[in-house]
């Protein structure tokens, strides 16, 4: 990345931390979806010195305490619990911090209102409780929401070379999605999938360096260590190295070592998951749980319910899904998106094509059809319209999207700059209107 272009960058950078600075200070405590349970898992890691188990096992209804605050979500993989755990040990041994956090009471009022937690009241930023081995975790998920911002940028320089300012943009895009932000302070492992996977979509579109295929192997084992649904970026992988293996004809004796030692990577990870009895059992669990089928799955008024609440969800819809924005919102921005990722779709086809150019195209179809697919497969399974299963999908949207909001903007370098600093604007304007009209009065 050219120095002229890493400036640039420091305005979506500025940003994302300026905004997940207000976010982290403006929601509360457990207020983010399946955190206390998140949290749970994280706590048998760095107490216990142990991979997480399906302990304290859920009771009663979904919103009972005893099933908020249960280690129900401990038969996901391991990554992000393992790596948060030992956080915590290192920030409690410098700081003396307790490693236990207990939960506040439940709201009483929850379902007229919308905490799930009593918070108190009279504070603007609530959130600020918490001790430091908690608040180590959030600005882990920070640096984390920050690598996806920044894969967007180089994502976009990759698909779109010809416009300059497009990683900007693209990163831009990133930084004021208000969901994403939300997401990205929270106490949850889709930040740690959602940012190995941006790094790994880099590392395939770099074509033509056969041993990258080590690496992305690498990457897509610690994907899939960290979230299961994640399992397509292997097949990603795969694909990747078939076809660039096929298209290579004069160089394919240099795509050998490296396919066999991605092999090598994949097979000690099916080693791994089939030789540690606490990751083959969470294995299993959550294969013969998400093989099942919802009866009403193959019923039309099913789906559009799962697309309305998928749009409303990738826009605003904080809490425990609970606090949101009106939807012509988030019909207005994906009405947005749609259009310049068209337009940006049509300019990255129209550039002249050559064998590294199509592999690279090829490569980010097969990653978006990926992750639909994981995302049609969690909700034929149960009803979970949440955009942020499908977050991996974040940097390749923003990346043609970036062209296409370019292209409207016009050829003139001037009026592109403009465009680039009035959408930051909008988005700072939009995520600062989120927070005083709808997530203080939510929690106050």
């Amino acid at each position: 990345m050219q120095p002229r272009e890493s400036r640039r960058l420091s305005l979506p950078i500025a940003l994302y931390l300026a905004l997940s600075t207000i976010y982290l200070l403006s929601i509360p405590v457990g207020e983010s979806p399946d955190e206390p349970s998140h949290l749970q898992c994280i706590e048998q890691v760095s107490r216990l010195n142990r991979l997480p188990e399906i302990l304290p096992p859920p009771q009663g209804e979904w919103w009972a305490r005893e099933h908020v605050i249960s280690g129900y979500l401990c038969y996901h993989m391991p990554l992000y619990y393992v790596i948060s755990g030992y956080l915590q040990q290192v920030v409690h041994a410098v700081s003396g911090a307790p490693l236990h956090f207990e939960f506040p009471p439940n709201n009483p009022d929850w379902g007229t209102s919308l905490a799930m937690f009593e918070h108190g009241t009279g504070t603007p930023f609530s959130g600020i409780t918490e001790p430091v081995t908690m608040g180590a975790l959030r600005l882990l998920s920070i640096l984390l929401g920050l690598a996806t911002v920044w894969a967007a940028a180089h994502l976009a320089r990759r698909i779109q070379p010809d416009h300059p300012l497009a990683p900007v943009v693209a990163a831009t895009l990133i930084a004021g999605w208000p969901q994403f932000l939300f997401i990205s302070r929270a106490i949850n492992n889709d930040v740690l999938a959602t940012a190995l996977a941006g790094v790994l979509l880099i590392v395939l579109c770099e074509v033509g360096r056969p041993r990258r295929y080590v690496w992305a192997s690498l990457l897509a084992c610690l994907i899939i260590l960290s979230k299961l649904t994640m399992l397509f970026a292997a097949v990603v992988v795969a694909l990747a190295y078939a076809l660039e293996f096929t298209a290579a004809r004069e160089r394919r004796r240099e795509y050998i070592l490296p396919g066999l030692l991605s092999l090598l990577v994949f097979g000690m990870l099916i080693a791994f998951i089939a030789w540690q009895p606490t990751i083959r059992y969470h294995f299993s669990l959550t294969q013969t749980v998400f093989n099942r089928m919802r009866p009403d799955a193959l019923a039309l008024p099913y789906w559009l319910n799962v697309l309305q609440l998928t749009l409303s969800s990738s826009w605003v819809r904080f809490g425990w899904m609970n606090v949101a924005v009106p939807d012509w919102q988030a019909y207005a921005w994906w009405a947005f998106i749609g259009l310049t990722s068209i337009l940006g779709i049509r300019a990255a086809l129209a550039y002249p094509r050559n064998r590294s150019r199509t592999i690279i195209l090829l490569i980010v179809s097969v990653w978006a059809i990926g992750i639909l697919a994981s995302y049609t497969r969690i909700n034929l399974n149960r009803f979970q319209p949440q955009f942020r299963f499908a977050f991996s999908l974040l940097p390749l949207l923003a990346a043609f999207a970036s062209a296409g909001y370019l292209k409207i903007a016009g050829p003139s370098t001037h009026r592109q700059h403009v465009a680039a600093i009035l959408l930051a604007i909008t988005l700072a304007v939009a995520n600062l209107w989120i927070i005083v009209t709808v997530v203080r009065p939510a929690y106050a």
